[in-house]
């Protein structure tokens, strides 16, 4: 099933069907018609819509909705330095290992090869990672998690692999393949960093808020369409991601060590 799933998932046109997708779903809805949609939504894929800041009716479009603000307060942040930078569950979580990040089980990429950047791997190389799965549902900014400067942001392009788990399981370096948008931070402290936003199939494109400059600790980065996944890179000495299982469901904002 694994190696069928894989060959099917190879060719298909997958760039062209979500750039297909991302503007069927940018089409704007009658304005009667949201509500009732977004509600079939968010029960079918499990939508938290008491978090959302705003009337259901004001968003034009099923990207729009996925795009959702929260309301203030929604997420309150926690004390610690660091904090979730998204809602999702946990892929992987710990150490990063010669260079390498675990994909799942049995199976690892090279951190150069994820950020396109062999100085900043080096950088990181001894550091922690959390790699953090956005289900449809899920709420679909991402944050920063730490108080500290974005030093520059670069577009790396690629495929669009779904980025579900089973996906996950059977396509070998599945996350270095995709498109992604590589945050080059540095904490308040002084520690290099990196948040990875890593583009899927079906998602409608992602947006940068933030490309350079001081960033507070919770403050927003970015923007995905439906849903997709997040690495989080810290340099040695820097606060360590908890060692939390894969499937372990974390919230934006809430402490991470």
């Amino acid at each position: 099933m694994a190696n069928l799933r894989r060959t099917l998932l190879t060719v298909l046109p997958k760039v062209p069907l979500s750039r297909l997708c991302g503007l069927v779903t940018s089409l704007p809805l009658p304005r009667g018609l949201r509500a009732g949609f977004f509600r079939w939504f968010a029960r079918r894929y499990g939508a938290a819509l008491d978090d959302i800041d705003g009337d259901l009716r004001d968003f034009r479009s099923l990207q729009a909705f996925f795009r959702r603000p929260l309301r203030q307060g929604a997420r309150p942040l926690g004390d610690a330095d660091l904090v979730w930078p998204c809602d999702g569950r946990i892929v992987t979580a710990g150490h990063v290992q010669a260079g390498r990040i675990p994909q799942v089980k049995g199976h690892d990429y090279d951190l150069a090869d994820l950020l396109g950047d062999a100085d900043l791997a080096r950088d990181l190389a001894h550091g922690h990672q959390a790699t953090i799965y956005l289900a449809p549902g899920d709420y679909h900014r991402v944050h920063s998690p730490f108080a500290g400067e974005v030093l520059s942001v670069r577009a790396i392009p690629g495929t669009l692999f779904p980025v579900n788990p089973p996906a996950v399981r059977c396509i070998d370096r599945l996350f270095v393949r995709n498109s992604r948008h590589v945050f080059h931070c540095r904490t308040s402290a002084g520690e290099p960093a990196a948040v990875v936003m890593v583009g899927a199939y079906n998602v409608g494109g992602t947006r940068v808020t933030v490309a350079h400059g001081p960033v507070d600790k919770g403050q927003e980065l970015g923007q995905f369409g439906f849903g997709s996944t997040v690495v989080v890179v810290l340099g040695e000495g820097a606060p360590a991601f908890a060692p939390v299982a894969p499937e372990h469901r974390v919230r934006m904002g809430a402490d991470a060590t």
